[in-house]
């Protein structure tokens, strides 16, 4: 009777390891996503202050430009 209850000690505990892995793998891929998540929303985050610092300074290009086409007299040179 002793080797087969080595034997089944020896299967219960690799089930273990394997169910341990397995919630281990499943944890860790989670949180990958999770951190891919959060960095796409930063990213998406940056490009839309991007476009808005690039709005500002397109309006402050043309209003430069147009300052810069008036004559002493007020009028377009």
């Amino acid at each position: 009777m002793m080797p087969l209850a080595v034997g089944t000690g020896l299967v219960v505990i690799v089930v273990a390891v394997a169910v341990v892995a397995l919630v281990l793998i499943v944890a860790l891929s989670m949180r990958g996503r999770q951190t891919r998540g959060a960095r796409l929303l930063e990213v998406s985050r940056e490009l839309e202050q991007a476009r808005e610092r690039a709005a500002v300074a397109e309006r402050e290009r043309d209003d430069a430009q147009k300052t810069a086409g008036q004559g002493p007299e007020g009028t377009q040179s």
